[in-house]
């Protein structure tokens, strides 16, 4: 993104998200956050985006979920957020695979198999932001922080 733009976008997406960070006396400039500090903001704004998709959804399957977990060969909890659908997937897939069902699933095959889930939950998503301006605020800043990580951290 070309930095007047930039520029431009963070003057103008500022108060929202100062708001959003529940600092509203404390102003934030995108161009001043180090990359950990980007992350952080991209992470609350990520949460907010997660809570209120997941007010306007009645299905409890497609409601996106936060929970940590260690990957193979690590101590170090991780964090991830994922739709109701893909963690009760993976849990029967688990489970099959121990009696001996059913193969274990590869993170690659179970996307393949929740190809339709994944579609349906990408439509909620862009209708919602159709018509929550909210929720579409949210997307356009995490779009701009992203774009910011991405530059300086290339």
């Amino acid at each position: 993104m070309h930095k007047p733009i930039l520029v431009l976008l963070s003057t103008l997406l500022l108060p929202l998200l100062s708001t959003l960070t529940n600092a509203a006396e404390e102003q934030i400039f995108i161009d001043d956050l180090t990359p950990p500090q980007l992350r952080n903001q991209i992470d609350k704004i990520q949460k907010e985006i997660y809570k209120v998709f997941n007010a306007s959804t009645e299905n409890d399957q497609f409601k996106i979920v936060c929970h940590d977990y260690s990957p193979i060969g690590s101590s170090i909890k991780r964090e991830v957020c994922e739709p109701q659908f893909t963690i009760s997937t993976r849990t029967a897939n688990s489970r099959s695979a121990r009696r001996g069902a059913n193969p274990l699933l590869t993170p690659r095959q179970l996307q393949g198999v929740l190809a339709d889930e994944y579609q349906i939950l990408s439509k909620a998503m862009a209708a919602l932001q159709e018509e929550n301006s909210y929720f579409d605020e949210l997307n356009t800043i995490a779009g701009v922080l992203n774009a910011r990580l991405e530059e300086i951290t290339k």
